[in-house]
């Protein structure tokens, strides 16, 4: 392998990390516009059918599943992906995966928690990495339970 070549790979998986890093960065934040930005115009999927929560075709359906189903059970949300394995990069083509961890507080009250890793596949559109698909497959029995801080001890009531 050339020195150009190993170099052209290296940018490739610094760009899907960094990918998957905004993808968690922009859905916590709800930035829903921009993070559309990060999924393929060739109808993408997301899978969370392993969570019991479906799978989405289309930037559309995406975009709906997060801002109606998730935002609607879900006040607050953050992601921590790490462990990034990029298993091939072609030309226009990867597949990797990370793991997750998601924390968020429920509408209705409690926390919620998930492990999780993220088996996807990428596609470069015009020079830039996206999702083609992104399947989460849970590590542990997700939590969904009631936590209450003691009176007047929550942070986010100051």
């Amino acid at each position: 392998m050339t020195t150009e070549n190993a170099f052209s790979l290296m940018v490739d998986r610094l760009d899907i990390i960094e990918l998957t890093s905004k993808y968690a960065y922009r859905l916590d934040t709800r930035q829903f516009d921009s993070l559309m930005e990060l999924w393929s115009d060739d109808s993408p999927v997301f899978d969370e059918e392993s969570f019991g929560l479906g799978k989405f075709t289309g930037k559309d359906a995406i975009r709906r599943h997060f801002e109606v189903d998730i935002y609607g059970q879900m006040e607050n949300l953050c992601h921590m992906t790490v462990n990034h394995v990029i298993d091939e990069i072609l030309e226009s083509r990867a597949s990797g995966n990370c793991h997750v961890f998601a924390q968020g507080d429920v509408r209705a009250g409690g926390i919620s928690r998930a492990t999780a890793y993220y088996k996807d596949e990428y596609v470069r559109e015009d020079g830039v990495w996206k999702f083609a698909s992104r399947k989460v497959i849970p590590l542990t029995r997700p939590e969904v339970g009631t936590f209450e801080f003691p009176a007047g001890q929550n942070p986010f009531d100051q």
